[in-house]
Order: structure tokens, then C-alpha cells, then sequence
């Protein structure tokens, strides 16, 4: 708020003649980075306001140069993103599109780009909405668009897919597990097309199990979920990208717990989720209480001294 009020010094002394030079783009940029990192209560509020200032002042004083750019309008969408108001998502597609109506205008400083379509899809995947998926992945479709067609600046990468996936992730729907499993393969044929930004890890892979994991409905809804969670188990022997941490094996024994009712088959499977998990090396005590929990008949056979090639690959100070 300090920093608000020697702008407005700032801005009185060059209205008054005091000084030749008032504030720039930067000052009005830097100060709502100031307002992003500090995640104050009202901080959208100040935001907005800011962003206002910048373009009334634009206009009266004739200076396209304070005129609010890519970078203030990303930056402002990254606010709303952390916002816990009710309204923040529709405020933030609000400023979305008259940024895009600013560029489709002729103002080439105000191009949205993969930064500022992220962040709005962080808004979307915080939002709580039963939309918030579909909101997503349209956002993601449209920047897949404008990028085969040409616009580099739309340049999909992991983040932006990671985002998305988990905006399904997030939601309530029962084919979250089947949405957010479509999303990975159009990031992995993204990446093996060339686009090495969009470049599969393990947080995308962690983020499908949460999805399955956490899907809702009946039987059939959960079977697709399973199969799901099947097919990320087998991703891992198709792809030398993955190499899962001990968060990917907890993360899958809890939600075959939440799949599958029948012990034999949750027996067979979680089987399979340990032995993969002890072949790499990735053993850790959060994944033997999770075993524990979903099949304590197969955590009682284990031996009482852990094998050292079992844990040989954990991270040290790996966190959970």
C-alpha cells in the first residue's frame, strides 16, 4: 500500500509539473507483480483498480506507452488465479477477453500468450466449479488450435497440460479419469511431434491416478477409472520419460483401495503396484503404510529388513 501511495505522488507531482517523467508501464507492472507476490486480502481489488489507472491515464494523457500490456494482463489473471472470491473467475475471463478484443483491435503489446491462457486455466481448476474441466480444457483446445495453425506465442507445454489435467482432476465429474487420460495423450503426441516443452513427468501422471483415485458414480463409472489407472501402470513400461517417484506407487495403491471392492482382484493388482514399485527402486515408508492400508496381507508377508535395492532409487530429502 506504500508502494500505491508513492504512485499516486508520483503520478500528482508529473499532473503538476513537478517532474517531466511520470510513472511507466514498469513502475504500474512491477507494482502489481508487488501485489501478486504479497497475496494481500483485497489484492484483486488493488489489481483492478491499477489496471484502470494504467489505461485511463493512457488515454488522457495521449502515452500508449503506460497502456497496459501481455505482461500487466497476465500478471492481473495470476491474481485472480490465487483469489478465493466467489466472482474471481469471472472477473478474470472478463479482463481475458478484453485483452483479446484490445489485440483483434490492432494493439499487438496485448497478444494473450501460453502464460496468460495458463493462468486462466488456474483460475478455472481453482474455482470449485462443476464447469471448471470442461472451462479448461476448452482454453487448452483453443491454444492447440492457434498454435498448429502457426502462433508460437500459444505454444503448449507441460505446465499448461498439467493444469488442465488437473482441472479434471478437481472436478466432480465421473469421466474425470477418462478427460484427464485424453489430455496426456495429446501432450504426449505433442511431444512426439517435436514439441519438447510438452514434455510428459511425473507430476501429469500423479495428477491422472488423483483423478481416478477420486472418481465418483457407480460401478461402470469406476471400472473406466480402473482401467485407467491400469493404463498409466503400463505407461510406465512403454515410456522412458516417466520415472515415477514414491508419490506415484502411494497415490495408485490408495485409489485401487477406492476402485476396486473385491479382494482378490485388489490383491492382484496391488501385487503388481508393489513389485513395479520395489523393481525401480522407489520404496519408501509412505508406501509401505499404503499397502498396509489397502492390502495388510501382503504388507504382513513382507520381509522385517527392507532390501536396500528395493529404496535404492528415492530421493534423498524427497517430499511427500
Amino acid at each position: 500500500r506504500q508502494a500505491i501511495q508513492f504512485l499516486d505522488r508520483m503520478e500528482k507531482s508529473h499532473d503538476t509539473g513537478e517532474i517531466e517523467e511520470g510513472p511507466n508501464r514498469y513502475a504500474y507492472t512491477n507494482l502489481l507483480h508487488a501485489i501478486s507476490q504479497s497475496r494481500v486480502g483485497d489484492g484483486e481489488l488493488l489489481a483492478e483498480d491499477l489496471m484502470e489507472r494504467m489505461d485511463n491515464r493512457s488515454r488522457e494523457l495521449n502515452d500508449e506507452s503506460i497502456r497496459p500490456d501481455t505482461h500487466a494482463y497476465t500478471t492481473l489473471i495470476q491474481i485472480f488465479s490465487h483469489s478465493r472470491q466467489p466472482d474471481a473467475v469471472e472477473r478474470a475471463q472478463r479482463w481475458f477477453q478484453k485483452m483479446e478484443k484490445r489485440h483483434e483491435d490492432g494493439d499487438s503489446g496485448s497478444k494473450p500468450n501460453k502464460v496468460t491462457c495458463t493462468a486462466l486455466i488456474n483460475c478455472w481448476r481453482r474455482s470449485d466449479r462443476e464447469e471448471a474441466g470442461e472451462e479448461a480444457e476448452s482454453i487448452l483446445s483453443t491454444m492447440e488450435t492457434k498454435y498448429k495453425d502457426g502462433d508460437l506465442d500459444m505454444k503448449p507445454d507441460a505446465f499448461v497440460y498439467a493444469s488442465a489435467i488437473d482441472a479434471w482432476a478437481r472436478s466432480k465429474s465421473h469421466d474425470k479419469a477418462d478427460r484427464a487420460w485424453n489430455i496426456y495423450q495429446r501432450m504426449k503426441t505433442q511431444y512426439l511431434n517435436g514439441n519438447m516443452e510438452s514434455k510428459p513427468n511425473n507430476i501429469i501422471m500423479t495428477s491422472i491416478i488423483k483423478a481416478c483415485g477420486y472418481t465418483r458414480g457407480g460401478r461402470e463409472d469406476k471400472q473406466r477409472a480402473l482401467k485407467v489407472l491400469l493404463e498409466c501402470m503400463a505407461e510406465l513400461k512403454s515410456t522412458e520419460y516417466i520415472n515415477p517417484s514414491p508419490l506415484f506407487y502411494r497415490s495408485s495403491l490408495n485409489a485401487l483401495k477406492a476402485l476396486v471392492v473385491d479382494d482378490a482382484r485388489r490383491r492382484s493388482i496391488s501385487a503388481t503396484i508393489f513389485e513395479t514399485c520395489c523393481r525401480n527402486g522407489q520404496l519408501d515408508k509412505t508406501v509401505l503404510v499404503a499397502l498396509e492400508n489397502v492390502q495388510p496381507e501382503l504388507y504382513e508377508k513382507l520381509p522385517r529388513e527392507i532390501p536396500s535395492k528395493w529404496e535404492r532409487n528415492v530421493s534423498i530429502g524427497y517430499s511427500v
